[in-house]
């Protein structure tokens, strides 16, 4: 819901938010971990995106809001906390571990007032949202993943898969074609995560999927085909993976500054063993049916179709997977889906684009590299993208200018934006409409500046 305040204390350097519920006498949890909110800062609304520093919530894995779940019967109270603080929290341990306890206790030397609203709500299970036995299931095959920002809601018709599609998994290592986008935060928040249906059926015929998105992984990264920009492609021309467009993870960075995955989502399906996948789900499509492992339930060979699904039975279907079709995961073109799906597609395949914002023109024509890693500068928290090329190539900034570059090993730096200066930048005319900023700075081997450093919001 949208938050709105007014009449900050004189001295109001920062705002911090927390929403905390007391599930059981003497305990507290928190869903919603949000500070270093610039103090120009007046309302937040609906899904807000990167405004201020989220931490860690209790009912989730990773720095994301946590939808309210608690169990149980009773009323259960929801409150939101605004805190007007004197200064920035500064926390002993890394920004991922900085929960709502921890912000509690750090602030409270900070806090020159505060307000708070509750909300009582009574869970009737039978008929709450979020209830359904295939909703619970999708919900669940989440949890398992610990390097994403996932959640799950539900309404009678829909599972909203939200997330900031980031992973702590090592991307962008051992791409050797590339556009030189990067992995930024995508806004897939509340109404805008990915609607997966909960109570899917197959068409009378397959929808073809051209490009973009196809589903989500179980970590909030999004799926696509396995085809180049371009569109339709075979195993001979416009095969993402090889072409060497694709990191050890089988994802990398899309036009958006996005990243995504185009074949089976490796470094996620190695937190578990390679028979776990065939009866957990590692990701859903936009037709509702799961994405599992390379064999069936019982470990016999999918019987793949014309899209890449199959029709399950008996011991071929997961235990508590709720429908008799699933696809499944090959290391080989088409490696998920063969450009199309075989259920009714949810609203969210033909319209895909406007879930994403690019913040800038493509930087390069792509063009070949080698030893591509992407690491965080432990001195200033800059993401680094580093990469070598034996050619010549240019890039550019605002799709009218270029910056010539020899063959050698370059990097380009990049790290949002927070406090005062991203209030400077979002105060912009052009940045209007934006939320989030991120500073970049491009670099040769020697640190010398190969193009004039500069900031792109969305």
């Amino acid at each position: 819901m949208p938050l709105a305040w007014t009449n900050p204390p004189a001295g109001t350097q920062s705002f911090a938010l927390l929403l905390s519920t007391i599930p059981t006498p003497g305990t507290v949890k928190y869903d919603w971990v949000l500070y270093n909110i610039p103090p120009s800062t007046t309302s937040l609304a609906k899904d807000s995106f990167l405004v201020g520093t989220t931490g860690l919530g209790d009912d989730g894995p990773g720095l994301t809001y946590d939808p309210p779940c608690s169990q149980g019967p009773g009323a259960k109270v929801y409150t939101w906390t605004l805190y007007a603080l004197s200064g920035t929290p500064t926390f002993a341990v890394p920004a991922t571990q900085v929960t709502g306890t921890i912000v509690s206790s750090t602030i409270a030397s900070l806090t020159l007032a505060s307000a708070s609203i509750n909300l009582s709500y009574s869970r009737v299970q039978a008929t709450a949202p979020g209830s359904g036995t295939n909703c619970v299931y999708v919900r669940n095959s989440t949890t398992v993943a610990k390097s994403g920002t996932t959640s799950v809601n539900c309404d009678g018709t829909y599972a909203y898969v939200s997330s900031l599609a980031m992973t702590t998994d090592q991307t962008m290592n051992g791409i050797t074609s590339t556009n030189l986008q990067v992995p930024t935060t995508q806004n897939f928040l509340g109404a805008n995560g990915w609607k997966i249906p909960t109570s899917p059926i197959l068409a009378q015929s397959p929808t073809s999927v051209a490009s973009g998105p196809i589903g989500v992984a179980i970590n909030g990264i999004p799926i696509f085909n396995p085809c180049v920009q371009n569109g339709n492609c075979t195993a001979a021309s416009g095969d993402t993976k090889g072409e060497g467009q694709l990191d050890i993870c089988n994802g990398h960075a899309g036009r958006a500054d996005d990243y995504h995955y185009h074949a089976a989502p490796l470094c996620l399906m190695a937190g578990q063993s390679t028979n776990y996948w065939n009866t957990h789900p590692v990701g859903w499509l936009l037709d509702g049916f799961g994405v599992f492992g390379y064999n069936n339930a019982d470990g016999s060979t999918p019987s793949r179709d014309s899209c890449g699904g199959t029709t399950i039975s008996g011991a071929q279907v997961p235990s508590g997977y709720p429908y008799t079709y699933a696809y499944h995961v090959i290391n080989t073109f088409p490696y998920i889906t063969n450009n199309c799906i075989s259920g009714v597609p949810s609203p969210d395949l033909p319209n895909q684009g406007s879930k994403y914002h690019p913040m800038r023109q493509p930087p390069v024509t792509p063009f070949n590299d080698t030893n591509m890693t992407l690491t965080t500068d432990p001195t200033d928290g800059y993401q680094v993208l580093q990469f070598t090329s034996a050619i010549a190539f240019t890039t550019n900034e605002t799709g009218s200018d270029s910056y010539p570059n020899a063959p050698g090993t370059y990097q380009i730096r990049y790290k949002q934006v927070t406090g005062s200066a991203l209030t400077t930048l979002l105060a912009a005319n052009k940045n209007a409409t934006a939320t989030a900023c991120w500073n970049f700075q491009f670099v040769d081997s020697t640190g010398k500046t190969t193009q004039p450093s500069v900031s792109y919001c969305r």
